[in-house]
């Protein structure tokens, strides 16, 4: 008797065709930018692998992918992105780092991955440094009750990144281990925010489903210097984590003030 294939992980709902949540979830990564013009998308049988569907699905997905004009693809060679894709203009909102450092304080981390890479073309146009430039690269879980509610991969200059002890990779705030070990006055940050959906990799590090609401913000620090000393890009659960900003009328121009709520209703 031929053994039913076991599924990778669930996707957000069932009422959905699996194709569409996958096409979906491919779209993003495009649109986002994870996948460059030019970059090839993994192989069918990777992504049977990963998402644990048929290949016929994944051709489905592909397919739509490729009459949105999104993707080209090429027998015997694979699935690349076409053209230059660009996401809509950002919302530009002014907050309080205060608050990300107190949030870092107040909520626990588990280190994932600690090691050195060159700066990619992003990395040194956001960071004022050349393209292949040694970077740390720290990737980490963050937890509010118990849960996992985001995933963040902080990228420093590695002059930075020295000066740093175990335990600032480990836990509390990145951004508070720079003021205290380099005595950098932070002042500023720039910071994208967009919706997004959970691939198979953030499914299974968050603990939620392929196809769930993600909110996926990048973010580069600045000193009083106007020195770039971290750039950040973090991938939050959209059923723990929300972004609440308050606005104002103009002529008062007074500074929107922004708040980052966890929504968790789960105890200790």
């Amino acid at each position: 008797m031929k053994k039913r294939k076991k599924r990778a992980a669930q996707f957000a709902t069932p009422e959905v065709p699996l194709y569409y949540q996958l096409g979906t979830i491919l779209r993003e990564q495009v649109v986002s930018g994870r996948y460059a013009p030019g970059d090839q998308l993994p192989t069918e049988t990777q992504l049977v692998s990963a998402y644990g569907v048929s290949r016929i699905t994944v051709r489905q997905a592909l397919k739509a992918l490729e009459e949105q004009g999104l993707v080209r693809r090429e027998a015997g060679r694979g699935t690349f992105v076409t053209g230059d894709i660009s996401a809509p203009k950002s919302l530009k909102m002014n907050g309080s780092l205060d608050d990300l450092i107190t949030m870092g304080l107040a909520t626990s981390v588990k280190l994932l991955d600690l090691r050195e890479v060159a700066a990619t073309r992003d990395d040194a146009e956001a960071l004022g440094i050349a393209e292949g430039d040694p970077l740390m690269q720290c990737s980490r879980l963050r937890y509010y009750k118990k849960a996992p509610y985001s995933y963040i991969v902080n990228r420093l200059p590695v002059e930075i990144a020295d000066k740093f002890e175990d335990d600032d990779w480990e836990k509390g705030a990145i951004l508070q281990s720079i003021e205290k070990r380099l005595g950098m006055h932070l002042l500023e940050a720039d910071q994208e925010v967009r919706a997004s959906l959970a691939d198979a990799t953030l499914a299974r590090l968050l603990d939620t489903r392929i196809g769930a609401p993600i909110l996926s913000v990048d973010r580069v620090v600045r000193t009083d210097t106007n020195t770039a000393v971290e750039k950040v890009h973090t991938f939050y659960r959209g059923d723990i984590y929300s972004l609440n900003v308050h606005l104002t009328r103009e002529p008062s121009r007074a500074r929107p003030a922004q708040e980052w709520t966890l929504k968790s209703e789960s105890e200790d």
